[in-house]
């Protein structure tokens, strides 16, 4: 059993493999050789800066190192070093929560898309008539007003700001900004038809603690890197030691026929199974690309950068898990 096996036998949710079994499992490990690949060739826009509410919590998980696939002179990544180079170890990850909701929902809101970005946790309840929507922000610092004219309010006895904006050209707003909690600050926008004070004042009293699991979710991931983002739902983004350096997975409608012709600077193709499903692994000139079904039959992309090996990219796509519904 190598050490991806074990990421994969004991998991983010159990308990930790005692050391023996780690180093067994390394020397083991050693013995091991790659298969050959086969080759082929070839919503409205806010005003404020948000403070983050939530992030990434990475916890400590056995290391992983595998061959990734072999041959051709495009496997050299920046400065040198060959592609899949095994000097990154894989740990495990928790994606964060939306920690509020709406109780009760109104009818005319669809249950939320939840999105992160630096600064920001939103979570985005579009109205079935398309214009009354509701965006329900949670950051942990109070923002500056952006020079926007306010009046005092309260949400749950607690004081609160009022904004009104109308601005030539753009749709009517109005929100409503409050310390819910020390160190939790809220912000709850009306659009639409639910640009009024009073539907802002009724929709914040209904704001509950709650935990909203993002659906889209990455249980494994190179350790120490972070969350950076993520959006509707349907994208979501890791990053590593530098700025540019990503680990990007996105939810897409169906699987590519001609995926090798779609991957920008594709060099290589390889059949791969993940999690006993069908997947489809290139190799680019700067990035490694997977195309695969997660459980409950998403496809998803997932790219990453050429420090991982081609079985961490795949142990990593096994612990991507995308629920539809809540």
């Amino acid at each position: 059993m190598n050490e991806i096996t074990l990421l994969r036998t004991y998991g983010p949710d159990a308990p930790e493999a005692p050391p023996e079994t780690l180093d067994a499992a390394r020397g083991r490990l050693a013995a091991e050789f790659a298969t050959p690949p086969s080759q082929r060739s070839g919503v409205p826009a806010r005003r404020r800066t948000l403070l983050v509410a939530a992030a990434a919590t990475l916890v400590a998980a056995a290391g992983a190192t595998a061959v990734g696939l072999g041959g051709g002179s495009g496997g050299v990544r920046p400065g040198g070093q060959p592609a899949g180079t095994p000097d990154v170890v894989l740990a495990a990850m928790k994606t964060p929560e939306f920690p509020v909701a709406l109780r009760p929902r109104p009818a005319t809101l669809a249950a939320p898309t939840l999105s992160y970005e630096p600064g920001r946790f939103l979570a985005v309840y579009l109205g079935h008539d398309g214009v009354s929507d509701v965006y329900l922000s949670v950051y942990d610092h109070e923002p500056p007003d952006g020079g926007v004219a306010s009046r005092r309010v309260a949400v749950g006895g607690r004081p609160a700001e009022l904004y009104d904006v109308r601005l030539p050209g753009s749709p009517h707003t109005v929100e409503v900004m409050w310390e819910r909690a020390p160190g939790q600050w809220m912000s709850l926008v009306g659009n639409g038809r639910l640009a009024s004070e009073a539907a802002v004042l009724r929709l914040a009293a209904s704001v509950v603690d709650q935990p909203q699991p993002v659906p889209l979710r990455v249980r494994l991931a190179p350790r120490g890197w972070t969350l950076a983002s993520f959006k509707d739902d349907t994208i979501l983004t890791l990053r590593g030691d530098s700025p540019d350096e990503t680990l990007s997975v996105q939810v897409v409608e169906r699987r590519d026929p001609d995926l090798f012709h779609q991957v920008m600077g594709a060099q290589e193709e390889r059949p791969v199974r993940v999690g006993g499903r069908d997947g489809r692994l290139i190799r680019a000139s700067e990035f490694w690309f997977l195309q695969t079904e997660v459980p409950g039959g998403a496809v998803v992309n997932l790219q990453a950068p050429l420090r991982l090996t081609a079985d961490q990219v795949v142990a990593i796509a096994e612990q991507v898990s995308m629920a539809r519904t809540r």
